[in-house]
């Protein structure tokens, strides 16, 4: 299992200390013992381990993205890393990152930010909202469907000459995607608040080159809000 890892005693011991987690050994299963007599060496199992550590990672990660003194990118790969350690460490894990989402979708709205920042961002919320209704409704309560249709308008004349933006704009597609699926609140909101402009952005960002992609978010989502059909949707 990619989630497991073992450790000698001495080195389990060690790493606790250096993350800040004091002693956890009670917490640990034993795995199987290699070698016999006082020599041998016993390895554990983190499987107890695994959601402590998200949860610190988490919380510490979190302390960057709300330091209003460290660059922006910082604390928005802070947000991108929340993300991913919502993402891989379970319920627990996702209900911890609850708490920021406010912090992430602040940055998204702050003037003249770079679209390496607001990928990053996107990146992050993407994941702790990813099959979560309880952090898909959180985000729209910080006005996310709002944030992200403003997106997909901004800097429409120049989105073919700078692929910088497309590429924020194909990440909203994604995220778009991601709190929709299961959720008809968002659906319904989008219609309400986007109408055929939506309609007509996703359309465009349809014929559009989703190279490296694993499909073409605009064309789902175009989909997802029930549009009418087209050839390239048949």
């Amino acid at each position: 299992d990619q989630f497991l890892q073992r450790y000698r005693v001495k080195d389990f011991s060690a790493h606790s200390r250096r993350e800040g987690i004091g002693n956890v050994s009670d917490e640990i299963v034993p795995f199987f013992q290699k070698g016999k007599g006082k020599e041998g060496e016993i390895f554990f199992s983190l499987a107890k381990f695994y959601p402590v550590f998200h949860h610190h990672k988490i919380k510490i990660y979190a302390m960057d993205l709300r330091n209003t003194e460290l660059p922006l990118e910082e604390r928005a790969k802070a947000a991108l890393y929340i993300g991913l350690l919502a993402y891989t460490g379970g319920v627990g894990a996702g209900n911890l990152s609850t708490q920021y989402i406010q912090d992430m979708v602040d940055i998204l709205i702050m003037p003249d930010t770079s679209t390496k920042v607001r990928i990053l961002v996107l990146k992050g919320l993407s994941s702790v909202c990813y099959i979560n209704p309880v952090n898909q409704n959180e985000a729209k309560a910080h006005h996310l469907p709002e944030i992200l249709l403003s997106y997909l308008e901004e800097d429409e004349d120049s989105a073919e000459a700078d692929p910088d933006v497309v590429l924020v704009k194909f990440w909203v597609c994604y995220l778009m995607t991601v709190v929709c699926c299961n959720n008809m609140s968002y659906i319904r909101l989008f219609h309400e608040i986007g109408g055929q402009t939506l309609e007509k952005r996703l359309e465009y960002l349809s014929n559009m080159e989703w190279f490296g992609w694993p499909q073409n978010y605009a064309t789902l989502m175009y989909i997802f809000m029930g549009y009418p059909s087209t050839e390239a949707y048949k």
